[in-house]
């Protein structure tokens, strides 16, 4: 690599425009981070640091050892790159720590965490190529807080440990909320109201051809995004104002929406080619709105059963490699119906229970999530043109400030009531523990 070059020039924009085949978009809350895919060749190279449990800015940690220099620049993409899909995303600095726990999730690794939140989990910590500085954001999951609600009305609720997990999208980090926060109950069992989120059906209008923009957030979770036809009738299942479903039982019943169990939803869909001048090209778009539960699809959760979330060791992430279908065979969110992180005998049942059963399919089915948005997993607008109407069924939580470590209820339980709460912050690599970064020198073409 030429010691010349110069670091990339952030372009942002605010809609999908550029052909995604040849550029690399990343949504953001600056509008898309954009850059043309530089196909090139790397060697990968590893750096080894030491934690101390309070340091989080390690100058230099980018820098090639021999030389001196960030060897490489982030609009490289490399076609045997053995973390990403086949390239699709740039050559973006890997880290792990502890040692053999990848922090970063990206494509279909992303995708097989019951929380796909692409804020959360792509990236925790952010780099300088000028300079070659690491900036860690390792989060740190507290499955459970002994916490009180506040003495005045009771809507907040302040943690022990903070800052209090932010946005993280195109190697900048934002102080907004996402999904690091889970929920809030008055039992340590976690069973009854969740104070902190709210679940909600609305219609809305997708911003392109896979993103829409959600309308309350931060979001916590997504349970469903189903495509509409015009002869769905569909603006008299919603509220015109608030865009919200009214119904949800008859919902479920004339549209075939399974509310009661949105994973039901997530099976394969048919997909047929057409033509898109945004793609140069075709493009597969799904060919049927409706799919049957077959006792084909339990024998493919049967095959999965026993098998449990492990944060960082699903989809490629599981073995820092990508052919195209590894990763296959392991959890899946789409077969963990009750969305408990395992795949297992009620799961099973449950999908029993409805062999013969006609859905509409949920095109969350391989989808992710942000802070404020949503996104299916197929294209449904081939040229990106804005307001393919869309049934969105998520979940968002009342926010937080992440410095002072203070979450916002949507319901209370009371003032100074005792609660349990689930989140996530950032912290320090402990003291002693090895962070391991995986870097690349580019060799010129």
């Amino acid at each position: 690599m030429s010691s010349e070059r110069t670091p990339l020039e952030r372009v942002f924009e605010p809609n999908i425009i550029h052909n995604p085949r040849t550029w690399m978009g990343i949504w953001t809350p600056r509008g898309w981070r954009i850059h043309a895919k530089r196909w090139g060749r790397a060697e990968k190279l590893m750096r080894e640091l030491q934690g101390d449990g309070r340091t989080t800015l390690f100058p230099g940690a980018l820098c090639d050892p021999r030389t001196g220099e960030v060897p490489w620049s982030d609009d490289l993409h490399l076609a045997d790159d053995p973390f990403t899909d086949g390239g699709i995303y740039p050559c973006d600095p890997r880290v792990e720590s502890p040692l053999g726990t990848p922090r970063w999730s990206v494509s279909h690794s992303l995708l097989c965490y019951p929380h796909a939140d692409h804020t959360l989990w792509t990236h925790e910590y952010v780099w300088d190529l000028a300079r070659g500085d690491l900036q860690t954001h390792f989060r740190r999951h507290v499955a459970l807080e002994a916490a009180r609600t506040d003495g005045n009305n009771g809507r907040t609720v302040t943690v022990a440990n903070g800052p209090l997990s932010t946005v993280i999208e195109g190697n900048e980090c934002y102080d907004l909320p996402n999904s690091a926060v889970r929920g809030v109950w008055d039992n340590p069992q976690k069973l009854g109201r969740n104070y902190y989120t709210e679940r909600v059906c609305c219609l809305l209008n997708m911003a392109n051809g896979v993103y829409v923009r959600a309308p309350w957030s931060p979001v916590v979770q997504c349970y469903g995004l189903y495509a509409t036809a015009p002869d769905d009738n569909i603006a008299e299942y919603f509220d015109p104002e608030t865009t919200v479903c009214i119904d949800r039982d008859r919902l479920q019943r004339d549209l075939l929406i399974p509310c009661d169990l949105p994973r039901l939803g997530m099976i394969r869909y048919p997909l047929h080619e057409v033509p898109s001048a945004v793609y140069e090209g075709s493009i597969c778009v799904p060919s049927a709105l409706f799919g049957t539960i077959t006792p084909q699809y339990v024998e493919q959760l049967a095959a999965r059963r026993g098998v449990r979330f492990e944060p960082g060791r699903v989809g490629f992430a599981a073995t820092n490699s990508f052919d195209g279908l590894r990763g296959a065979d392991g959890y899946l969110p789409a077969f963990d119906l009750n969305g408990d992180g395992a795949i297992d005998g009620e799961d099973e049942a449950l999908l029993r229970a409805n062999i013969g059963r006609q859905v509409r399919y949920n095109l969350y089915l391989d989808g992710y999530f942000g802070g404020d948005w949503l996104s299916t997993s197929c294209c449904l607008e081939p040229e990106h043109r804005p307001g393919t109407p869309l049934i969105v069924d998520y979940e968002y939580g009342g926010g937080y400030t992440a410095g002072t470590r203070e979450i916002r209820l949507v319901e209370t339980p009371g003032p100074n009531q005792p609660v349990w709460v689930e989140y996530h912050y950032d912290a320090p690599a402990e003291a002693g523990e090895t962070i391991r970064v995986h870097l690349y020198s580019e060799h010129e073409a």
